[in-house]
């Protein structure tokens, strides 16, 4: 007989095992610290782009995750980017119940654009940069810690409408943890925070994933002329492509679950 407990503990495990998300907080080359918002309220949560289960799979061991990313920051090279707009992943999660491997299946990643910062290009008239993180194709949840793969793309006139920082084949890799980090130099270990009960009607959790090791490619496709004609201001500029040690990450996220036994 399967035990209820067992299955819960497995599930809201998973529940809490994802994250992506940055509040307002303030990174340096050194440190990071993500103070929490008393005020801050918690965001409604929908369950309209849980994917689609794998063949056979047994809704009775599947929750559909939605994590949502309320604000934070980005530091990749020399760009210390303000995350201003939320960005929300939504994923299922499940085990087989006779081998209890784990298996993740993403159904969507949404995010505005954001203004960067003025001054990324050195020129007042160049200020009007935007920037739109978009899913890299990959996550997966390991010791609960988050794999996940993420590229930029950088909005602007003069650098045509494909131009990213990080591609699906080349994207930066993010592993989130709540933990405390060991980069190399000349970053300096950064720790999390795991999750809390905020809300038991829907649940929702709140937490703070971390991750300071991690490289950044350059840029690439930038240019209307010919494709990668100005990578190199967008490199130039942001210190691209950047080695791990020098790029940082903290995302402050709320993650509500539903059990797809109620999902119709």
């Amino acid at each position: 007989m399967r035990s209820p407990f067992r299955r819960r503990g497995r599930t809201a495990k998973a529940a809490l095992a994802l994250g992506a998300a940055l509040s307002g907080t303030v990174l340096s080359a050194t440190a990071l610290s993500a103070p929490a918002s008393a005020a801050e309220p918690i965001p409604s949560f929908s369950f309209a782009k849980c994917p689609a289960l794998p063949a056979g799979a047994d809704p009775t061991w599947w929750n559909c995750n939605v994590a949502i990313i309320s604000g934070g920051q980005f530091k990749l090279g020399k760009l210390d980017q303000r995350l201003t707009s939320p960005m929300t992943l939504t994923y299922a999660v499940g085990f087989d119940p006779e081998t209890l491997e784990q298996k993740v299946v993403v159904g969507g990643f949404q995010a505005d654009r954001m203004l960067v910062q003025p001054g990324i290009f050195g020129d007042p008239i160049l200020t009007a940069v935007y920037a739109k993180p978009e899913y890299g194709g990959f996550m997966d949840l390991v010791n609960g810690d988050v794999l996940l793969n993420l590229k930029v793309k950088v909005i602007n006139p003069v650098l045509g409408g494909n131009c990213y920082i990080g591609t699906s084949s080349n994207p930066i890799k993010l592993h989130l943890t709540f933990g405390t980090t060991s980069p190399p130099p000349p970053n300096k270990p950064i720790t999390g925070s795991y999750p809390v009960d905020v809300s038991t009607d829907p649940p929702v959790f709140k937490a703070t994933m971390v991750d300071n090791s991690f490289a950044v490619p350059g840029g690439s496709n930038c240019g209307p002329i010919s494709a990668g004609g100005l990578n190199w201001i967008v490199n130039l500029q942001g210190g691209l492509p950047s080695a791990a040690g020098n790029n940082a990450a903290v995302f402050t996220e709320y993650v509500s679950y539903k059990p797809y036994t109620e999902i119709s």
